[in-house]
């Protein structure tokens, strides 16, 4: 169990870094939601059983930029949001696509560090995320040209369009969603994993009865198992 007497807070600009004191065997990175940021994630994991105390939590922070459907608002943001219809049809002119390919640049680049500090050793590295973070954690796991131990992803959907990297086509995935969430509704959103289904990766769905678009107990003990399972 991670607490604040196993890990050291690391603060790298708005990113942070949950350093074990003691052996690092695994590690966690994991994106935040629109208009929300990395640290607000750090009491998540450090006063939870999600995982172990050998395990290094990576909270990265999306750039601000304007966010059309809070009215051009500054946000921390992986991507334009201009309306909440995801369907393949509408894909384009629902996000920003250049934000998106410039986020899953950068993170691609930050898992590429991780698997390095572990000696290359990619199958111990899981990347999961919640509402955006969750679509781009889901992209870019998919897209990783090594091996990852897995791919979890909060309240999020799939985009319509990604190349999935042969290293990655039976990494298990974690799907969490609320029936009723106001945001991202599941009905739609689960059309989105249609083609995952029709995969050969390891598929864990946890619908959660009477959820909104956030976490509650069920989310945490879905995290914690799955990565339990596969670290």
């Amino acid at each position: 169990m991670m607490n604040k007497s196993t890990h050291n807070i690391e603060q790298q600009g708005e990113n942070y870094y949950l350093i074990p004191k003691t052996s690092h065997t695994n590690t966690v990175i994991f994106l935040h939601g629109l208009g929300d940021c990395g640290q607000s994630y750090i009491d998540f994991f450090q006063e939870s059983d999600i995982v172990s105390a050998t395990t290094k939590v990576v909270l990265i922070t999306a750039p601000v930029r304007p966010v059309t459907i809070n009215f051009g608002m500054q946000l921390n943001s992986w991507f334009d949001f201009k309306n909440f219809d995801v369907n393949e049809q509408n894909f384009q002119q629902a996000i920003g696509i250049d934000e998106m390919i410039q986020s899953s640049q950068q993170l691609i680049q930050i898992l590429n560090q991780e698997v390095n500090i572990l000696q290359g050793q990619s199958q111990k590295v899981f990347i999961g995320g919640f509402s955006q973070g969750a679509c781009m954690s889901l992209k870019v796991g998919l897209e990783f040209d090594q091996k990852l131990g897995g791919i979890l992803a909060f309240s999020g959907f799939l985009f319509p369009v990604y190349n999935e990297h042969e290293n990655n086509k039976n990494t298990p995935i974690l799907i969490s969603h609320g029936t009723q969430d106001p945001l991202l509704a599941w009905a739609k959103c689960e059309i989105s994993y249609n083609k995952l289904k029709q995969s050969s990766h390891p598929l864990q769905f946890e619908i959660i009865q009477d959820l909104q678009h956030s976490f509650n107990m069920k989310s945490y003990t879905a995290f914690r198992n799955f990565f339990n399972k596969y670290k």
